[in-house]
């Protein structure tokens, strides 16, 4: 019987490349990762935020003057329908935009209450006050575009009792009904108008200048 030999194989140095590959390969990614760290350094955390203040409100100052100068653009825009009344509570003129309008709309009515004596006719019917006569005299289905100003002949204190409150019903009446904007003038609280001026005398003619006189000639 003959005896085995032992053949002796040199060692794979497939595997140790294998791992000597992967050793040197995870080494160079983790000096770029290195190296793209120090190139490119995180940026600083942010502050932690503070809350923000409370925004402080508008002063009432600020805003009542913002109010007028939007109120008084709003009624600029209007064209001012003045509503002519007599002493006797009569509508005796429509003036709008540079144009008379003669009415004769009595605005009172006599009572049969002795209580009463005078009555105002707008308490009775719609059709009776001032901003719906103004509104059927100038063919308007609505006052939106006026401001209608109540001028009265008289005093507003020297009004009769009926007068004086109804003209004060029909503003608010005249905004709900008509859309128009009213304000009840006391004339007494308007300045007096200018006296007028006495004409004035043409100035004296001025004389005529002397005749100049003749030279002598030599």
């Amino acid at each position: 019987m003959r005896p085995r030999r032992h053949v002796r194989r040199p060692p794979d140095l497939t595997s140790l490349f294998d791992v000597l590959f992967i050793v040197v390969f995870a080494a160079l990614i983790r000096a770029a990762a290195v190296e793209h760290a120090a190139a490119h350094p995180p940026a600083p955390p942010a502050p932690p935020s503070r809350p923000s203040a409370p925004v402080t409100p508008p002063a009432v100052a600020a805003l009542r003057q913002r109010a007028l100068t939007q109120l008084a653009a709003e009624l600029a825009a209007r064209a001012a329908l003045v509503v002519r009344i007599t002493k006797d509570g009569t509508i005796d003129a429509l003036e709008v935009e540079g144009k008379r309008l003669t009415l004769d709309a009595p605005l009172l009515e006599h009572s049969p209450d002795p209580d009463i004596v005078v009555a105002y006719l707008g308490d009775r019917s719609a059709e009776l006050r001032v901003c719906r006569i103004a509104a059927l005299h100038l063919g308007a289905a609505e006052l939106s575009r006026y401001l209608v100003i109540l001028a009265p002949a008289l005093p507003l204190a020297d009004l009769p009792h009926a007068l004086f409150d109804g003209l004060h019903r029909d503003l608010d009446r005249c905004l709900t009904e008509q859309h128009g904007l009213a304000a009840l003038i006391d004339p007494a609280a308007l300045p007096p108008p200018p006296a007028p001026q006495p004409p004035t005398a043409p100035p004296p003619p001025t004389a005529p200048p002397p005749p100049a006189s003749p030279r002598m000639t030599p």
